[in-house]
């Protein structure tokens, strides 16, 4: 019986130690299960907190980022993705990706794994607007897969930023030629003053002398009535009619009259060129004295009589009772060749040869208006709006500034409180208005004016 009791107690002590180890075991699995899970979980909140990062990266990036395989269909596609294609999306995921850029898939079928770059590429957008975008990308394995990744950048507004900077510096260098063309051609108008004025002088006193010399023969023709009954000198008379018949005398002597007068008229041309030359490379007094407008057109007219030669026409309509007006005489000339020279310009354009360009003049009660109009092809409605902006311009690059009409409208706006307008005359495709008032206005007016009114 103690046998059996021994065994009894024996089997509940080895049970007994068993069932510790077993809850020892237990214990020892579940504080590790309960760690795993913890590590678990801290993995699971990094990964999450990783995925959420990356998606802010994703969708706060300055380009455009798309994710494809080699399938070349969109799988991911970030925020700026959707705004620079102007689709949903729902709508880009699983489209091709030749559907944003013609025939990219070729090109990076072609490409060689490792980064790579595509620049200024047509990319069309869901309203069909073209944008020039740089495409810079990865390509190879992300997983088990081979994955292409498009990092997109809009580079349009840089590039018409470019374009205009560029257009800007042609501009300004052609400016800065001009002034000092302006420059040079006022030391040249100052050195052909002196030796025009030799020339003159010396016309002055060949016409003197071709006078008196006129006064001698006629002086001969008197004795020559008087002296031919007389026998000795007959023979004389006789020889001096026979070589003045020879040369044709009065003829010539005709003729040297006529001619002095012409190169009197040419010197007088080349003098008002001259001190028009002098007078439009001067910057002025600055003060507003009484002008008279019709004096400036015509100095406007012969300065640009070059530029007219067989291309237009200029026909003036001047007022004889427009009254003076207070203006800084530079500026307003300055503004009306700006003017007259776009005119030129205009008219050229549609070379036709044969155009037209009419200046006209009238007033009333408290202004001056000037009329420049011509027969080019006419300024296109689509931008009558940003014809006085700076450096707007439709000539090609070295053919304009895009700053005559600008200049001309601070002149006469800002500088004089008139008015410069665009207006619409029967029988021309352009028509500039100047208005100037008689005296100084209350206030400035220093908004531009774009006016289409129809003038009859």
């Amino acid at each position: 019986m103690s046998d059996l009791v021994e065994k009894m107690n024996a089997i509940i002590a080895r049970e007994r130690a068993s069932r510790k180890q077993a809850e020892s075991l237990l214990e020892t699995k579940s504080l590790e299960l309960f760690e795993n899970n913890r590590q678990l979980q801290a993995s699971q909140a990094r990964l999450e907190y990783s995925i959420s990062v990356l998606s802010e990266i994703m969708n706060h990036a300055p380009d455009g980022v798309i994710l494809c395989t080699d399938d070349f269909k969109i799988h991911i596609c970030n925020r700026h993705s959707c705004e620079l294609t102007g689709h949903a999306h729902d709508l880009l995921i699983n489209q091709p990706v030749d559907k944003l850029v013609h025939n990219i898939s070729l090109m990076l079928n072609r490409t060689k794994s490792g980064n790579f770059t595509f620049a200024r590429q047509r990319l069309t957008r869901a309203d069909g607007d073209i944008r020039i975008v740089d495409i810079k990308g990865y390509k190879g394995p992300i997983g088990q897969e081979c994955h292409y990744v498009l990092m997109v950048q809009d580079i349009t507004e840089k590039l018409h930023e470019e374009q205009q900077h560029s257009k800007m510096a042609s501009q300004l260098e052609e400016a800065r030629r001009l002034e000092a063309i302006g420059a040079l051609s006022s030391g040249i108008a100052h050195e052909i003053n002196t030796p025009i004025q030799f020339i003159g002088d010396n016309i002055d006193y060949l016409g003197d002398a071709m006078q008196l010399i006129n006064q001698s023969y006629q002086r001969y023709e008197k004795l020559r009535a008087e002296v031919w009954g007389i026998e000795p000198l007959r023979d004389l008379v006789a020889e001096i009619d026979t070589f003045n018949a020879s040369v044709d005398l009065p003829t010539m002597i005709r003729e040297i009259r006529a001619s002095l007068d012409d190169a009197r008229a040419g010197i007088r041309q080349v003098r008002d060129i001259v001190r028009l030359m002098k007078e439009f490379a001067h910057p002025g007094t600055g003060q507003k004295d009484p002008v008279n407008l019709n004096e400036l057109i015509g100095n406007v007219v012969t300065i640009s009589r070059n530029q007219q030669k067989n291309i237009a026409t200029i026909s003036l309509q001047l007022d004889e009772t427009l009254p003076q007006v207070p203006c800084r005489r530079s500026q307003i000339q300055q503004a009306l060749l700006n003017l007259v020279l776009n005119a030129i310009d205009a008219v050229a354009e549609t070379q036709s040869g044969s155009g037209e360009i009419a200046i006209r003049t009238c007033h009333d009660d408290e202004q001056v208006h000037l009329f420049i109009s011509d027969t080019g092809n006419g300024i296109p409605p689509a931008l009558r709006e940003r014809v006085f902006d700076p450096f707007f311009t439709t000539k090609p690059v070295g053919k304009g500034t895009g700053q005559g009409l600008a200049l001309a409208q601070d002149y006469i706006v800002t500088g004089h409180q008139g008015r410069l307008s665009l207006v619409e005359i029967e029988g021309y495709a352009t028509t500039f208005r100047i208005s100037l008032p008689l005296r100084a206005p209350d206030m400035n007016l220093s908004d531009q004016e774009v006016e289409h009114d129809f003038v009859s």
